[in-house]
């Protein structure tokens, strides 16, 4: 299979700008939002100090909301002990409480808005064209099958472009101002970005071909990015359902299974990436793997399909 490069670029081109101007509301909401929940951040103070472990004992000691967890114990432990010889407890947060918390909402929150407008992109993409009967005119270009659906996902993943980046600078930014004595996970916000991204025009882009209009693939493409995000959110509250479990002296044996479940979710995958970089390119593999297969997929289907005019 010759892939013609020019030809190639010139679809993505035109893919990516035949779409770019519908995208600035997108933009603005999103730059606005993220902007947002990072400025929460900066209410606070923070100070470079270790969290009291010895406290309370978590299974479950990966998770930012465990770091959380802890720390609001600890906390409340402290305060009243300060509380009653007269004294008023300090109001500072450990740098790794703010390290959790920008992962829980302007990452986290960031991936989901960049992946929902990637998959609603890519879901309308060819579904799109085939209710409006204009896929024929394009399939019977000079222009092969494979490079009219690689160049649609090059074009449809070039418009992510600018949210990703201004997810990097905003994780440099508070990293650089708030927690300079904390390793930025930069690099590793805009490779989880990246290729979350590029898993979700792929995914979208399958569910585009599998879909006879428009209406549908975008309703499938919703439904596919909920779910993956109420599993990585389950992932999140993982400690806290522990802790209040733990208080109930209820069972607890389920957790396990139950975190193992929301591993399916590519949103967590991006949040333990970047909370535990050791782990990052096992992950970033993963991703890529799945993308590589959700392509070829959708490519050998488009293939293969009868476009009527």
């Amino acid at each position: 299979m010759k892939l013609p490069v020019p030809g190639l670029l010139l679809l993505g081109y035109n893919e990516c700008k035949k779409s770019i101007k519908s995208s600035i509301t997108t933009y603005s909401w999103f730059t606005l939002i993220v902007i947002i929940s990072t400025y929460i951040l900066f209410s606070e103070n923070y100070t470079d100090m270790k969290i009291n472990r010895s406290i309370m004992a978590f299974k479950y000691g990966e998770t930012p909301m465990t770091d959380i967890l802890i720390f609001y114990s600890s906390s409340l432990i402290s305060s009243v002990s300060d509380i009653l010889p007269g004294e008023v407890p300090g109001s500072s947060f450990p740098i790794s409480i703010g390290v959790a918390f920008f992962i829980i909402f302007p990452f986290f929150l960031g991936l989901i808005l960049i992946s929902k407008f990637i998959t609603a992109k890519a879901t309308a993409s060819i579904a799109k064209e085939k209710e409006k009967k204009t896929l024929y005119i394009l399939t019977v270009s000079p222009h092969t099958r494979h490079a009219i659906y690689l160049g649609k996902l090059l074009g449809i993943f070039l418009l992510t472009l600018p949210m990703i980046a201004f997810l990097y600078i905003i994780t440099n930014w508070v990293f650089i101002v708030l927690f300079p004595v904390a390793t930025n996970p930069g690099m590793h916000v805009l490779k989880t970005a990246s290729i979350t991204a590029f898993l979700f025009a792929s995914i979208g882009l399958f569910v585009s071909v599998l879909s006879r209009d428009e209406k549908k693939a975008s309703w499938r493409g919703l439904r596919i990015i909920t779910a993956m995000a109420a599993l990585t959110a389950v992932w999140i509250f993982i400690p806290f359902i522990g802790f209040v479990l733990n208080l109930t002296n209820k069972n607890i044996d389920f957790l396990p299974a139950l975190e193992r479940i929301t591993f399916i979710s590519p949103f967590t995958m991006d949040l333990v990436s970047v909370y535990n970089p050791a782990v990052a390119m096992d992950y970033f593999i993963i991703q890529l793997i799945a993308s590589f297969i959700f392509l070829i997929l959708g490519m050998v289907i488009f293939i293969r399909q009868d476009i009527e005019y």
